[in-house]
């Protein structure tokens, strides 16, 4: 599971400590097959480089064990080079077995005693599957595209092609939604049964917070409750919070930026009116993609008590404004300049972008990354003043 193993590889040192944990709780051994006497290491993954904890000699019969290092609960991995490691959730009291072939540690291990380990091997086989769907879906596309001899277009006739090749994105999307759609409700079902285990921390990424905000929720609930020092559950503790303080019918926290003239221009100021909140950025070819979109609500709604509070992520003003002129915007922005540091986008959690959140007359939040037709009726029973 590539996203998880990036994800985990990423985490900060743990801290929690379970009262389980005592000298000589822990075990960690195991015996591989077509070994030839290699030394085994075990990493913790901590901070941005996962950190060597311990290591061992795998004997002549296959057999090894660790026996320097008294595990907390966190992401390991044993290993026989960077390339060659197997993944493991391990706790304080865990007496580990692991077995497996040591040239394909990745695809061939297996292990007993650790009831995280065996939850992550399912998270990553959901992964996996889903994987195998997506370029199954890939490769579709890819056939349609060299029936329809687009390649052979494109030197003819670019801009036919281009046509062609969007019409046959467009005619892809839809099952290819579907089905992450699908495997992510699987997802979210495994994880509900686990709410109270340390790796669907991991596993929950995938999962987008706004559909599956209950699950969130839930997860954060019981992990506190069972770590409740750990760095990890801390911060995704507190990511969490910040959700639920974005939550439909809460109000939008304030932004007071300076606008392309440098005056500080606040969210509150447009208060009696519906208001689009648009992340988004001079670079961010999809936000450019999208805002012929938002122009044309804006000219819609514009003179019926509808207003557009664009928020720019842009490092450079010049940039910002060029890009403001070409698109045609009209309305309101602002920006600090600060990229990904921006203030109202921490304030927001944005994750990325175009990110939008509609809020109503009175400052509530009534929708969040809505898009064209969708957003239009969202704008229309706002100014109605229909929930």
């Amino acid at each position: 599971m590539q996203k998880i193993i990036i994800a985990a590889a990423l985490l900060l040192t743990l801290t929690g400590c379970d009262q389980a944990e005592k000298k000589g709780a822990f075990e960690l051994s195991g015996n591989f097959t077509n070994s030839k006497g290699e030394t085994l290491y075990l990493e913790k993954l901590a901070g941005q480089q996962p950190v060597v904890v311990d290591s061992t000699v795998v004997d002549e019969k296959g057999d090894f064990a660790f026996t320097n290092y008294e595990a907390k609960i966190g992401f390991y991995r044993i290993k026989t080079s960077e390339q060659n490691f197997a993944m493991l959730v391990l706790d304080s009291a865990d007496k580990v077995k692991v077995t497996g072939n040591i040239a394909d540690l990745g695809n061939t291990y297996k292990v007993e005693g650790s009831p995280e380990t065996k939850l992550f091997m399912q998270y990553n086989e959901l992964s996996k599957k889903l994987q195998v769907r997506k370029d199954s879906l890939t490769q579709a596309f890819q056939t349609s595209a060299m029936n329809l001899g687009l390649d052979k277009l494109q030197q003819v006739n670019p801009e036919l092609a281009a046509k062609r090749g969007d019409s046959l994105s467009r005619t892809m999307e839809e099952p290819y939604m579907a089905m992450i759609e699908s495997e992510n409700v699987k997802l979210a079902s495994v994880i509900k049964q686990n709410t109270n285990m340390f790796a669907s921390i991991i596993a929950i990424q995938a999962l987008d917070p706004e559909k599956y905000y209950d699950v969130f929720v839930e997860l954060d609930k019981n992990l506190m409750k069972k770590f409740p020092t750990n760095q990890n559950i801390l911060m995704f503790h507190e990511m969490v919070s910040k959700s639920m303080a974005l939550g439909i019918g809460n109000e939008a926290p304030e932004i007071n930026l300076p606008d392309v003239n440098g005056k500080d221009l606040a969210l509150s100021s447009f208060r009696g009116k519906v208001v689009l909140i648009d992340f988004w950025a001079s670079w961010c070819k999809p936000c450019r993609a999208e805002m012929p979109s938002v122009v044309k609500a804006y000219k819609k709604f514009k003179d019926k008590g509808f207003e557009i509070y664009g928020v720019s992520l842009d490092q450079t003003k010049d940039k910002w404004v060029e890009a403001i002129q070409q698109d045609g915007i009209t309305w309101p922005q602002v920006s600090d300049l600060k990229y990904w540091e921006c203030a109202a986008a921490r304030l927001y959690n944005v994750q990325g972008i175009p990110f939008a959140v509609l809020i109503d007359k009175d400052g509530k939040i009534l929708a969040k990354n809505l898009r064209g037709e969708e957003l239009e009726k969202a704008i229309e029973l706002a100014l109605a003043g229909k929930p």
